[in-house]
Protein backbone atom coordinates (compact mmCIF):
# COMPACT_ATOMS: atom_id res chain seq x y z
CA UNK A 1 0.00 0.00 0.00
CA UNK A 2 1.13 3.54 -0.93
CA UNK A 3 2.27 5.83 1.93
CA UNK A 4 0.25 9.36 1.49
CA UNK A 5 -1.26 12.29 3.07
CA UNK A 6 -3.41 15.20 3.16
CA UNK A 7 -2.95 18.22 4.34
CA UNK A 8 -3.79 21.71 5.45
CA UNK A 9 -2.46 24.96 5.74
CA UNK A 10 -2.52 28.76 5.29
CA UNK A 11 -0.16 28.52 1.77
CA UNK A 12 0.36 25.62 -0.08
CA UNK A 13 4.07 25.42 1.11
CA UNK A 14 2.79 25.17 4.48
CA UNK A 15 0.49 22.02 3.89
CA UNK A 16 3.64 20.44 1.75
CA UNK A 17 5.78 21.44 4.81
CA UNK A 18 2.57 19.28 6.27
CA UNK A 19 2.85 16.59 4.51
CA UNK A 20 6.21 15.75 4.96
CA UNK A 21 6.59 15.92 8.11
CA UNK A 22 3.97 13.43 8.77
CA UNK A 23 5.74 11.26 6.32
CA UNK A 24 9.14 12.13 7.35
CA UNK A 25 10.42 12.03 4.08
CA UNK A 26 12.01 14.72 1.95
CA UNK A 27 10.25 16.20 -1.16
CA UNK A 28 12.05 14.58 -3.72
CA UNK A 29 10.41 11.32 -2.59
CA UNK A 30 7.05 12.34 -2.73
CA UNK A 31 4.75 13.25 -5.56
CA UNK A 32 2.86 16.31 -4.97
CA UNK A 33 -0.96 16.77 -5.38
CA UNK A 34 -2.25 20.60 -5.09
CA UNK A 35 -5.95 19.84 -4.43
CA UNK A 36 -7.19 23.47 -3.55
CA UNK A 37 -5.09 26.68 -3.08
CA UNK A 38 -6.14 29.18 -0.83
CA UNK A 39 -8.39 31.45 -1.37
CA UNK A 40 -10.18 34.67 1.33
CA UNK A 41 -13.57 34.71 1.39
CA UNK A 42 -15.73 36.55 -1.24
CA UNK A 43 -15.89 40.60 -0.02
CA UNK A 44 -14.96 38.82 3.20
CA UNK A 45 -18.31 37.62 3.63
CA UNK A 46 -17.94 33.63 3.61
CA UNK A 47 -14.76 31.90 5.41
CA UNK A 48 -11.29 31.85 3.49
CA UNK A 49 -10.19 28.12 2.22
CA UNK A 50 -6.98 27.25 3.52
CA UNK A 51 -4.76 24.81 0.88
CA UNK A 52 -5.16 21.65 0.39
CA UNK A 53 -2.42 18.61 -1.07
CA UNK A 54 -2.08 14.97 -1.23
CA UNK A 55 1.56 13.89 -0.94
CA UNK A 56 2.53 10.18 -1.99
CA UNK A 57 5.83 8.81 -1.31
CA UNK A 58 7.23 7.50 -4.80
CA UNK A 59 8.61 3.61 -4.78
CA UNK A 60 12.09 3.20 -4.38
CA UNK A 61 13.83 1.64 -7.48
CA UNK A 62 17.00 -0.35 -7.45
CA UNK A 63 19.51 -0.01 -10.13
CA UNK A 64 18.43 -3.06 -12.13
CA UNK A 65 14.97 -1.81 -12.65
CA UNK A 66 16.31 1.91 -13.45
CA UNK A 67 18.50 -0.15 -16.05
CA UNK A 68 15.09 -2.37 -17.60
CA UNK A 69 12.89 0.99 -17.62
CA UNK A 70 15.83 2.69 -19.90
CA UNK A 71 15.96 -0.15 -22.17
CA UNK A 72 12.15 -0.61 -21.89
CA UNK A 73 12.12 3.43 -22.58
CA UNK A 74 13.98 3.36 -25.56
CA UNK A 75 12.08 0.81 -27.21
CA UNK A 76 8.84 2.84 -26.51
CA UNK A 77 10.32 5.69 -28.23
CA UNK A 78 11.76 4.11 -31.36
CA UNK A 79 8.77 2.99 -31.60
CA UNK A 80 7.29 6.13 -31.42
CA UNK A 81 9.17 8.00 -33.69
CA UNK A 82 9.28 5.08 -35.96
CA UNK A 83 5.27 5.39 -36.28
CA UNK A 84 5.34 9.07 -36.59
CA UNK A 85 8.77 9.82 -38.92
CA UNK A 86 10.20 12.36 -36.35
CA UNK A 87 13.57 12.54 -37.04
CA UNK A 88 14.35 13.69 -33.79
CA UNK A 89 17.51 12.51 -31.27
CA UNK A 90 16.59 11.28 -27.83
CA UNK A 91 19.06 10.07 -24.98
CA UNK A 92 17.31 7.72 -22.11
CA UNK A 93 19.20 7.87 -18.83
CA UNK A 94 18.85 6.84 -14.47
CA UNK A 95 19.36 9.73 -12.70
CA UNK A 96 19.00 9.88 -9.10
CA UNK A 97 16.50 6.87 -8.96
CA UNK A 98 14.25 8.14 -11.89
CA UNK A 99 14.72 8.06 -15.99
CA UNK A 100 15.11 10.81 -18.09
CA UNK A 101 14.15 10.78 -21.08
CA UNK A 102 15.65 13.82 -23.13
CA UNK A 103 14.65 15.02 -26.75
CA UNK A 104 16.37 17.05 -28.81
CA UNK A 105 14.47 18.76 -32.17
CA UNK A 106 15.37 21.67 -34.50
CA UNK A 107 11.50 22.13 -34.84
CA UNK A 108 10.55 21.45 -31.42
CA UNK A 109 7.11 23.41 -31.57
CA UNK A 110 5.09 19.85 -32.58
CA UNK A 111 7.26 18.07 -29.76
CA UNK A 112 6.32 20.44 -27.08
CA UNK A 113 2.96 21.69 -27.43
CA UNK A 114 0.71 24.42 -26.22
CA UNK A 115 2.00 24.93 -22.52
CA UNK A 116 4.02 21.83 -23.23
CA UNK A 117 1.09 20.17 -23.39
CA UNK A 118 2.97 17.42 -26.19
CA UNK A 119 5.64 16.73 -23.69
CA UNK A 120 2.99 15.53 -20.80
CA UNK A 121 1.11 13.24 -23.30
CA UNK A 122 4.49 12.05 -24.44
CA UNK A 123 5.47 10.91 -20.74
CA UNK A 124 1.71 9.75 -20.02
CA UNK A 125 2.00 7.84 -22.80
CA UNK A 126 5.02 6.11 -21.96
CA UNK A 127 4.27 5.65 -18.23
CA UNK A 128 1.58 3.96 -19.32
CA UNK A 129 2.48 1.31 -21.36
CA UNK A 130 4.79 0.90 -18.28
CA UNK A 131 2.22 0.51 -15.27
CA UNK A 132 0.69 -1.87 -17.97
CA UNK A 133 3.86 -4.40 -18.21
CA UNK A 134 3.97 -6.94 -15.12
CA UNK A 135 7.74 -5.70 -14.82
CA UNK A 136 8.42 -2.99 -11.75
CA UNK A 137 9.44 0.39 -13.68
CA UNK A 138 11.50 3.73 -12.63
CA UNK A 139 9.10 6.70 -13.67
CA UNK A 140 9.82 8.43 -16.71
CA UNK A 141 10.02 12.37 -17.22
CA UNK A 142 10.18 13.69 -20.35
CA UNK A 143 12.14 17.16 -21.50
CA UNK A 144 12.43 18.48 -24.88
CA UNK A 145 14.99 21.04 -25.70
CA UNK A 146 15.04 21.86 -21.74
CA UNK A 147 11.62 23.70 -22.21
CA UNK A 148 10.25 22.56 -18.78
CA UNK A 149 13.77 24.16 -16.80
CA UNK A 150 12.95 27.54 -19.05
CA UNK A 151 9.95 27.17 -18.19
CA UNK A 152 10.21 27.11 -14.35
CA UNK A 153 12.93 29.61 -14.46
CA UNK A 154 10.90 31.93 -16.10
CA UNK A 155 7.88 31.24 -13.76
CA UNK A 156 10.56 32.36 -10.98
CA UNK A 157 11.27 35.32 -12.19
CA UNK A 158 8.10 36.15 -13.31
CA UNK A 159 6.76 35.70 -9.27
CA UNK A 160 9.79 38.10 -8.39
CA UNK A 161 9.42 40.48 -10.73
CA UNK A 162 5.32 40.99 -9.96
CA UNK A 163 6.18 40.86 -6.64
CA UNK A 164 8.72 43.76 -6.68
CA UNK A 165 5.95 45.61 -8.70
CA UNK A 166 3.04 44.64 -5.59
CA UNK A 167 5.76 46.10 -2.91
CA UNK A 168 6.57 48.90 -5.02
CA UNK A 169 2.96 50.28 -6.09
CA UNK A 170 1.25 48.62 -3.05
CA UNK A 171 -1.55 47.38 -5.05
CA UNK A 172 -2.43 43.52 -5.75
CA UNK A 173 -0.90 41.99 -8.83
CA UNK A 174 -3.29 39.54 -10.71
CA UNK A 175 -1.29 36.76 -12.96
CA UNK A 176 -2.89 34.86 -15.85
CA UNK A 177 -4.66 31.94 -15.36
CA UNK A 178 -2.13 29.41 -14.82
CA UNK A 179 -2.54 24.96 -14.31
CA UNK A 180 -1.76 24.17 -10.96
CA UNK A 181 1.50 23.06 -11.39
CA UNK A 182 2.78 26.37 -12.53
CA UNK A 183 0.68 28.37 -9.89
CA UNK A 184 2.27 25.75 -7.43
CA UNK A 185 5.89 27.40 -8.23
CA UNK A 186 4.78 30.73 -7.98
CA UNK A 187 3.20 30.03 -4.46
CA UNK A 188 6.29 28.27 -3.91
CA UNK A 189 8.63 30.85 -5.26
CA UNK A 190 7.47 33.57 -3.03
CA UNK A 191 6.45 31.50 0.17
CA UNK A 192 9.41 32.71 2.17
CA UNK A 193 8.91 36.17 1.77
CA UNK A 194 7.61 38.41 4.41
CA UNK A 195 6.84 41.08 2.40
CA UNK A 196 3.88 39.25 0.00
CA UNK A 197 1.73 37.09 -0.34
CA UNK A 198 0.20 34.78 -2.85
CA UNK A 199 -3.62 33.69 -3.22
CA UNK A 200 -5.52 31.64 -6.16
CA UNK A 201 -9.22 33.01 -7.11
CA UNK A 202 -11.31 31.97 -10.20
CA UNK A 203 -12.42 28.77 -11.33
CA UNK A 204 -10.53 25.79 -13.34
CA UNK A 205 -8.98 26.78 -16.22
CA UNK A 206 -8.96 30.74 -15.42
CA UNK A 207 -7.80 30.10 -11.68
CA UNK A 208 -5.11 32.57 -11.84
CA UNK A 209 -2.17 33.47 -8.81
CA UNK A 210 -2.87 36.90 -7.28
CA UNK A 211 0.06 38.61 -5.23
CA UNK A 212 -0.43 40.78 -2.68
CA UNK A 213 1.87 43.41 -0.35
CA UNK A 214 1.26 42.17 3.31
CA UNK A 215 0.59 45.65 5.33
Amino acid sequence: MKRMTEEYGKTVEEAIRKGLETLKVSREDVKIIVIDEPSNGMLGILSSKMAKVRLTVEKKVDDEQLQKTVEKANEILEKIFEITGDSSTFEVTAEDGKVLVKIASEGSAHLIGYKGKTIEAIQSTINSILQKEEEEYAKVFVEVNDYKVKKEERLKELARKMARNAVKFGRDVRLEPMSAYERMIIHTELANRTDVKTESYGEEPRRRVVIKKIR
